[in-house]
């Protein structure tokens, strides 16, 4: 799995997921090397030992934290691994997810519910010793900032080092294509639109020139991104509700799904996607779908 650098000391190491077709170029950790030297998202359990070793070419002997933007298996599964390997490296993460983390077996037994097979292949979760554990908010480093971003789920937290953001999910899931730049919500079950576009706000209205996407890559047009996605998920609560209204909560989410993805031109490069990838969008729309649905059906309750 190679290391992409960025900036001078900004790297991108890609964690493709060998057992889970389509996942190239999809989930990543992020590297700091300038000042203080952190790690952001270690990602799957599965994938640590490539990224053991892409420290190791880098020559990272030591991190100064390890900080998480929220502990789905995809961006915190490897936590407990990794921070094996950096036994003096303090493991960040939102007050409410320490004693997940401390204590993996709810989640893990939640993960295997929500995600089955692809939960699976991310690999069980390693507990992380509970004194390592620190409140991303009380978290002290020199040029770091925590920022409550708590619209891909409750505990999301993204970081502003200097002029980059970290934005985990908070500003949904953005890279490049060859036709172009794709942009979707991360908005799973549970999600609550007024909480999603305030974090959006919030991420929006820091000071960064650069932003880093948990899924995947960073862009300089980070303010113009952020209100094409804010408007994407107004567009997103119009779709499914008139869907809702048309076909019901049993038929709304397939005609939903196959409206968003002709008229969302957000989506526009998805059927250019290899096939692989296809399928795994076309698993977390659903996802997103569903989160949507359910926020709509708890508001006319």
């Amino acid at each position: 799995m190679a290391a992409h650098r960025i900036q001078k000391d900004l790297w991108l190491i890609g964690l493709d997921q060998e057992a889970l077709p389509g996942f190239e170029d999809f989930i990543g950790a992020w590297l700091s090397t300038g000042g203080p030297v952190f790690l952001v998202d270690p990602g799957p359990a599965a994938s640590v030992p490539a990224l053991a070793k892409a420290l190791q070419d880098l020559g990272v002997t030591c991190l100064d934290a390890i900080l998480l933007t929220h502990i789905h298996l995809d961006h915190a599964g490897g936590a407990g691994d990794i921070s094996a390997l950096f036994p003096d490296s303090p493991v960040v993460v939102h007050t409410s997810g320490i004693p997940h983390l401390a204590d993996p077996a709810r989640l893990w037994e939640g993960s295997l519910k929500t995600l089955g097979n692809t939960a699976r292949a991310y690999g069980p979760l390693r507990p992380v010793p509970a004194a390592r554990l620190k409140d991303a908010e009380q978290f002290r480093l020199d040029g770091l900032r925590a920022i409550p971003t708590p619209g891909h789920a409750p505990h999301h937290v993204s970081y502003l080092f200097k002029d980059i953001l970290f934005a985990g999910e908070a500003t949904g899931v953005c890279f490049t294509t060859p036709d172009g730049r794709y942009l979707r919500p991360a908005t799973p079950p549970r999600f609550h639109l007024p909480t999603g576009l305030e974090s959006l706000e919030k991420a929006r209205n820091t000071s960064f020139d650069l932003v880093c996407f948990g899924h995947f890559g960073a862009s300089a047009d980070g303010r113009p991104i952020m209100d094409a996605h804010a408007t994407q998920l107004r567009f997103w609560e119009s779709v499914i509700r008139e869907e809702l209204a048309r076909r019901g909560p049993e038929h709304a989410l397939r005609s939903a799904l196959e409206r968003l993805l002709a008229e969302d031109e957000n989506m526009a490069p998805f059927q250019s996607l290899p096939e692989a990838a296809r399928a795994r969008e076309t698993g977390f729309l659903t996802n997103s779908v569903q989160g949507f649905i359910g926020y709509l059906e708890s508001q006319a309750r």
